[in-house]
């Protein structure tokens, strides 16, 4: 009986495995920050403590073409407690767990955390895929900056993550 089981515990890692490795694993790159700011640049003038970085999400290029898509998104982080207008609305779709402002130079999204809010924009344009690597990216960021957030008691001890694996 008792081999039967780690037989098929083991059928099951196989599979685990098998599965994993045909799934396509994209690697974000944090390119600049996190670093400290005052204000975010989506709200009227003023000077809430942020942290604000970039990732390039590393797309191919597309075949038959010389340059990739544009893959560079930012992100900010605030620990302000914030109420957000009634500009802010509930998201399409593309987030759904996620507020969104409409601004003439593109969208941001707002994600809330238990004591922290994350604002992201999302890469110009969305050809060459890159509204659906962003759309993955989103919530893998997230998860792995809550346990950066987690562990760090300030924000002086916050970091965005090197990379983001989605």
């Amino acid at each position: 009986m008792a081999r039967r089981a780690r037989t098929v515990l083991a059928l099951l890692a196989l599979v685990q495995l098998l599965a994993f490795a045909q799934t396509p694993v994209r690697r974000a790159l944090l390119i600049s920050g996190a670093d400290p700011v005052k204000g975010l640049p989506f709200f009227p003038p003023n000077a809430l403590a942020s942290l604000v970085g970039a990732y390039d999400l590393a797309l191919p290029a597309p075949p038959g073409s010389l340059s990739s898509p544009s893959t560079l998104t930012e992100v900010w982080y605030t620990r302000e407690s914030l109420v957000l207008g009634p500009a802010w609305k509930r998201s399409d779709g593309t987030l759904p767990q996620a507020l969104v402002l409409d601004r003439p130079q593109g969208p941001v999204y707002c994600l809330a955390g238990e004591g922290y809010r994350l604002f992201l924009e999302p890469p110009n344009g969305s050809g060459g895929g890159a509204e659906a690597a962003w759309r993955a990216f989103v919530p893998a960021f997230e998860r792995k900056f809550q346990a950066f957030f987690l562990s760090a008691a300030t924000d002086a001890e916050l970091s965005f993550p090197a990379f983001v694996d989605y």
